[in-house]
């Protein structure tokens, strides 16, 4: 599965109220909560991913990292959070650099890139033996993360595993390499399918955050709507970019969730963001290219792949176009944008609908067992908005909005301060805790040459 958009929700994305920070000084307590053992898992957001990669510095910061250092400060017993950290550029990432004059991304695969350490190709083939507290996996959609059926048992480890490459002529996540899944159902011998839920079981949590289900939808809208990423093992073919099936969500989220409260497990769960605010969509509106890049109309392919139309206000040319934007791509009607390159007005209302759908599911499962939510949906309109948090002004404009990372899907070490404060802001409030905001100053935005 190459060329993973680790997404997610996508974001993923989302950020924060316009309230300064509040320090005081009342006697730090857990509250109702035991934050002993804390577990964190989701997808690129949670397990650290930014600029368009995994590496050691961003990782470092990922959002449940700074949670935990703040939960440590209202319960000093708690167990060291352990994250499968990659060395040094891990799978490479994006920098800023000076191009004749002007600031521009420079992507792992430009001259100059980060490329990935010399290490990313097997790291994380010797952790597998390690229990981790921070499970979160670029690139994993929530309907990966439970075997249900025998498709499951047969797809699932390949996907995730990567294991299986060889034989299958196939790539599995790298992301995921930390994990053990064991071996697909069909391959003779070796150890029997072991789900990301199994992961969960075994976590001996007492506290955890959820973010899972971003990349049901990311793989989708990152892609222009286009559902077609085929993935085959042992004769079973499975869409990777296409929405996921919303009763086969609910009977997934349902299982991780009954996990965590069977371990008699506190926690939180989280809403899958609103995409339609992040920079990967809203960069290249139509007026800015007819106002920024000297378009007089702009040409874009429909869902359909053939029907070529012009762009209205309600279509996006999305970041992934930047290259095509440079050449004149979509200034005829001979010469128009892919269809994976746009998100035109049914896509957005498509990924808008599945979105409000799954964060139905949700609520609802987690008031099932009596579990806060944490709003990102609304909490990533408002920073669509702008808000100043610590003094900071941030909002969601690529690069100079201070908040998103380069990719324009995951935010950069201040944004997931942001994130955290959020998460830590509903915690406290429920189990009536009172872990201290994180300071955002202390963590950098984009880093500029």
């Amino acid at each position: 599965m190459k060329n993973y958009i680790y997404i997610a929700a996508i974001g993923l994305s989302v950020m924060a109220s316009c309230k300064k920070t509040a320090f005081d000084t009342r006697e730090r307590t857990s509250g109702n909560a035991n934050f002993k053992h804390y577990i964190s898992v989701g997808n690129s957001l949670t397990q650290g991913y930014q600029d368009g990669g995994l590496y050691q510095e961003g990782q470092s910061m990922s959002y449940p990292s700074m949670i935990a250092k703040q939960m440590a400060m209202v319960q000093p017993d708690m167990d060291p959070f352990l994250q499968p950290i990659v060395t040094g550029n891990g799978s490479g990432y994006m920098h800023l650099e000076v191009i004749n004059g002007a600031i521009k991304p420079v992507k792992p695969t430009d001259p100059n890139g980060y490329v990935e350490d010399a290490s990313w190709g097997n790291w994380g083939n010797a952790e597998k033996s390690k229990k981790y507290n921070n499970l979160g996996v670029a690139g994993i959609k929530l309907i990966q993360c439970v075997n249900l059926t025998t498709t499951d048992n047969t797809v699932n480890p390949v996907i995730l595993g990567g294991i299986h490459s060889i034989l299958l002529n196939q790539d599995g996540n790298p992301y995921a390499r930390f994990m053990n899944f064991g071996e697909s159902a069909l391959l003779p011998g070796g150890d029997a399918p072991v789900a990301y839920l199994e992961h969960v079981k075994g976590s001996e949590a007492t506290f955890f955050t959820n973010w899972l289900g971003n990349n049901d939808v990311l793989g989708y809208a990152a892609n222009g709507g286009v559902e077609n990423k085929p993935f085959t093992a042992f004769g079973i073919g499975l869409d990777l970019n296409a929405l996921s099936d919303i009763n086969e969500f609910t009977d997934k989220y349902d299982s991780i969730t009954r996990a965590f409260h069977d371990l008699g497990a506190k926690g939180v769960c989280a809403t899958l963001p609103n995409l339609i605010s992040i920079p990967y969509v809203t960069t290249f509106t139509v007026d800015k290219l007819k106002t920024d890049y000297n378009y007089t109309d702009i040409w874009i392919t429909e869902t359909d792949g053939s029907t070529v139309r012009k762009a209205t206000s309600e279509d996006y040319v999305l970041l992934g176009a930047s290259g095509s934007i440079a050449t004149g791509v979509g200034r005829s009607q001979s010469n128009p944008f892919a269809n994976g390159e746009v998100l035109d007005v049914d896509e957005v209302t498509a990924a808008k609908n599945h979105t409000l759908a799954l964060n139905n599911v949700i609520r609802t499962i987690a008031a099932k067992y009596n579990y806060p939510v944490v709003d990102m949906f609304t909490y990533m309109d408002k920073l669509s908005a702008g808000f100043t948090f610590d003094g900071i002004d941030m909002n969601a404009q690529y690069i100079a909005g201070g908040t998103f990372s380069l990719d324009g899907i995951h935010p950069n070490p201040r944004g997931y301060a942001v994130v955290a404060n959020e998460f830590i802001r509903v915690i406290n409030e429920f189990y009536e805790s009172n872990i201290p905001k994180i300071s955002i100053g202390n963590y950098r935005g984009v880093k500029f040459p």
